[in-house]
C-alpha cells in the first residue's frame, strides 16, 4: 500500500521512533466482515462479545502475531476486533529499520488481511478480483498518539467496554439516537443521545461566570445556592442544558453525569458519522439521561476571543431551553 492512501499523519511528528498509538481500521461501507457482537446486556446470558467469522479468526490468529513477527520492536498492547472496524493500541519500542514508520506497518497488516479475505472468498471472479481488492477497507486508517497522563488507560477502557457499548445502541437505540444536522433557532447542529430530552417541558440553563466580584465563582456564595438550585431541579425530573466551559459548569455537567441527571451538553467538538462519547457520557445515554448537541463551525461566528466564545455557547443554552413543544425542531437524516 502506498503511502498516498494514508490519511495525513500530525505534522511534524517521525512515526518510526518509539511511541505508542491507538490505530483503528475501518471496513469499506461498514461491511461486518469479521464476525457478530453476541450476548445480552439484560442479564441471564453472555456478557457482549464477537462471536468471529473465518476472517476474523484469521485476523486474530494469523495476521495480527505478523506484525510482532516480521517488526520485533513493534508490540499489540491491546486489540479490540468489532464486526466492521478494528482498534489497536500499538507501541514501538525502538526505532523502526530505514525507510519504515508506523503508516507502512498498518499498509502491510491491512493488506495482510485483504489477501485472506480473497482467499476466503476465492470464488470470486477473474473479471471482479480486482475489483474486490481495492474494495475491503477504508482507504485511510486514523491513529491517536498517546501521550498525556491518563489517555493510554481511557483507551484501553474504551477498547475493552466496545462490544459493550455495541450491544447498548442495539438493545437500547432510542437513547442513541445520531442526528447530523438538527435545526435549532436557525442554528444547526449534529446530535447524539436522547433526543426526547429537547421536547421536556422544564430546561435549566447552567451558565457562571468565570469570576464574580474578583474572585473565582466556585468559591462564592453564588455557586453553593445556585448549583443546589439546579441539581434539585434535575432531582425532580428536569433537564440542565450547558456547554460546561467554566469552571462551575464543568462541575455541575460532571455531577449530573455521574448522579444520571437529565443533561443537554452542548459541545463545540464536531460530531460526526462514526462519533461516540467517551465512557461517562455513553453510560448516560445508555441511562437515557444525556443528549450531546454540537453546533455546526459554518453557523458559528469568528471569535477573536475565548470570552467570545464562550459568551456564544452560553447564548446557544439559552436559544435550547426555550424549546417547546410547539418549537420547530428540523431533524435531519435521523439514524441509530
Amino acid at each position: 500500500m502506498s503511502e498516498g492512501c494514508q490519511t495525513r499523519r500530525m505534522y511534524g511528528h517521525d512515526y518510526a521512533v518509539p511511541g505508542t498509538y491507538e490505530v483503528t481500521i475501518v471496513v469499506a461501507e461498514r461491511r461486518r466482515v469479521f464476525g457478530e457482537i453476541a450476548g445480552t446486556m439484560k442479564g441471564g446470558g453472555d456478557k457482549p462479545h464477537l462471536k468471529p467469522s473465518r476472517l476474523g479468526q484469521t485476523v486474530l490468529d494469523e495476521e495480527l502475531p505478523k506484525i510482532h513477527h516480521y517488526y520485533p520492536m513493534v508490540d499489540l498492547w491491546q486489540v479490540c476486533l468489532m464486526p466492521d472496524h478494528i482498534h489497536m493500541i500499538v507501541r514501538i519500542r525502538e526505532p523502526l529499520p530505514k525507510g519504515k514508520h508506523l503508516g507502512i506497518i498498518i499498509g502491510a497488516f491491512k493488506g495482510g488481511i485483504s489477501r485472506a479475505w480473497w482467499k476466503l472468498n476465492s470464488t470470486v471472479s477473474a473479471a471482479s478480483a480486482e475489483d474486490s481488492r481495492s474494495s475491503l477497507f477504508e482507504p485511510n486508517y486514523n491513529d491517536h498518539i498517546l501521550m498525556r497522563d491518563g489517555q493510554l488507560e481511557n483507551w484501553k477502557c474504551y477498547l475493552r467496554d466496545n462490544p459493550l457499548r455495541y450491544m447498548m445502541r442495539h438493545e437500547y437505540p432510542d437513547l442513541f439516537q445520531r442526528s447530523l444536522c438538527i435545526t435549532i433557532g436557525g442554528v444547526r447542529y449534529s446530535a447524539f443521545g436522547n433526543m426526547l430530552l429537547l421536547r421536556q417541558p422544564e430546561k435549566h440553563q447552567v451558565f457562571f461566570h468565570r469570576r464574580t466580584n474578583g474572585i473565582p465563582t466556585e468559591n462564592t456564595d453564588v455557586w453553593k445556592t445556585e448549583s443546589q438550585r439546579l441539581i434539585a431541579a434535575a432531582n425532580s425530573g428536569d433537564v440542565l442544558v450547558t456547554p460546561g466551559v467554566s469552571e462551575c459548569e464543568k462541575r455541575v455537567k460532571n455531577m449530573a453525569l455521574e448522579q444520571k441527571l437529565r443533561l443537554i451538553h452542548v459541545q463545540a467538538e464536531p460530531i460526526g458519522q462514526y462519533w461516540k462519547p467517551e465512557r461517562s457520557r455513553f453510560e448516560a445515554c445508555a441511562f437515557g439521561s444525556l443528549l450531546i448537541l454540537a453546533p455546526w463551525s459554518e453557523d458559528m461566528p469568528a471569535f477573536v476571543s475565548d470570552y467570545e466564545r464562550f459568551h456564544y455557547l452560553n447564548h446557544l443554552t439559552e436559544t435550547i431551553c426555550a424549546i417547546g413543544h410547539t418549537t420547530n425542531v428540523a431533524v435531519h437524516g435521523l439514524r441509530h
